[in-house]
């Protein structure tokens, strides 16, 4: 009973402590901007992964289901067509980024005026020439015909994914980490054919008409259902796999608006460890620092966030993962996050605090050099 008593005293105590200037800064400052969004199967995204699925350039992680089954019997008389052939030379990243450059009715192509870092990893006419026998592939498939015949599909995947996105609310806090509003609207592209999760942050130049938009393809994987092992399907993810693709995904559109007007400040972290080492994907090394950091604070975000939403415990056990794949910075750079950026709400701004953390991540002693 008396420990009961001390409790309530130390409790009333502590509520009735004056405000702080810090309380009074948070209270004061208004919540940043809500982040947009969409949902949507995106025609061009969807159309570069059925005829990179033919190319066998990666293969969904269902050996069996519905839709991979309707894309073998509607498209698989095709897996010679010259935009198949094509694409097999693709390296692991199907490049289905460029599917933004198509234009409906057709589809016709409007050339970009750039690709980005992917012209970077393939020549820029191989791209081109990729975009032009998409096109081709899609008349003689008559792909406009399966999308139709698809569209119910398509629409319940994305009441699916727009249901579990309310529900479990991933951008509120991403809003409050990052302390400032995002320009694009998030375009969560549905991709039922698709493999990898990513952030298309190439858009401003392969569709700059669409630079409004930030992409992230979403493809369909049983590991972030609720439940075992579908031959459906499915979008409705339960709520860590969802919330922990949104945080990373769209921290990867954040930092490039963040970045924008101070990218050498990330181009010129001096860091290297045996992880970073082995992302040699640039002639230019300056090139791979920038996207190996990008990886890390995208992570980084992401680990903070889960550990906040979901526990310490999930937060260690993906920090865990990382380090077991040599990943030494990303503890380091979690730390950074928790304890000198999230506190204080009142002076977030996470595109402000970029050199802080650049120049964290240089002090940073990897024990490898």
């Amino acid at each position: 009973m008396r420990i009961l008593l001390i409790g309530l005293v130390l409790l009333f105590a502590a509520c009735s402590q004056p405000p702080t200037r810090e309380d009074a800064a948070r209270a004061s400052r208004p919540a940043p901007p809500p982040i947009r969004h969409v949902v949507a199967v995106h025609r061009g995204t969807e159309l570069l992964h059925i005829i990179n699925y033919l190319a066998r350039v990666y293969g969904p992680p269902v050996r069996d289901y519905d839709y991979r089954n309707e894309v073998d019997a509607w498209f698989g008389h095709l897996r010679e067509h010259p935009a198949v052939v094509h694409a097999r030379t693709l390296p692991y990243n199907d490049f289905a980024e460029l599917g933004w450059a198509l234009e409906w009715p057709g589809p016709r192509v409007v050339e970009p005026e750039g690709f980005g870092h992917l012209g970077l990893i393939k020549d820029e006419a191989y791209l081109r020439d990729y975009l032009r026998l998409a096109v081709e592939f899609a008349q003689v498939s008559d792909f406009e015909g399966f999308f139709a015949a698809h569209e119910a599909d398509y629409a319940r995947w994305v009441a699916q994914f727009e249901t579990r996105l309310a529900a479990v609310d991933p951008l509120t806090p991403l809003a409050d980490l990052y302390g400032t509003g995002l320009d694009k609207t998030l375009y969560f592209s549905i991709s039922p054919l698709g493999v990898v999760l990513k952030a298309n942050i190439v858009i401003d130049e392969v569709a700059p008409r669409h630079a409004g938009y930030g992409p992230i393809l979403v493809p369909f994987d049983p590991r972030f259902l609720p439940e075992g092992p579908t031959d459906a399907a499915r979008f409705d993810y339960a709520d860590m796999p969802l919330a922990n693709a949104v945080w990373h995904e769209a921290t990867h559109i954040a930092l490039e608006q963040f970045a924008h007007g101070q990218r050498d400040v990330l181009k010129d972290i001096d860091y290297a460890d045996d992880f970073s080492r082995q992302f040699k994907v640039f002639d230019d090394p300056r090139l791979d620092t920038y996207f190996f950091v990008h990886e890390v604070l995208a992570d980084a975000v992401a680990i903070h966030l889960k550990g906040e939403r979901f526990g310490a415990d999930a937060a260690e056990t993906h920090l865990a993962q990382n380090e077991a794949m040599g990943g030494v910075l990303y503890r380091p750079v979690v730390t950074h996050l928790r304890e000198r950026y999230a506190p204080g709400r009142a002076t977030r701004d996470f595109r402000a605090h970029l050199p802080t953390l650049a120049a964290f991540i240089s002090s940073v002693d990897d024990g490898a050099r």
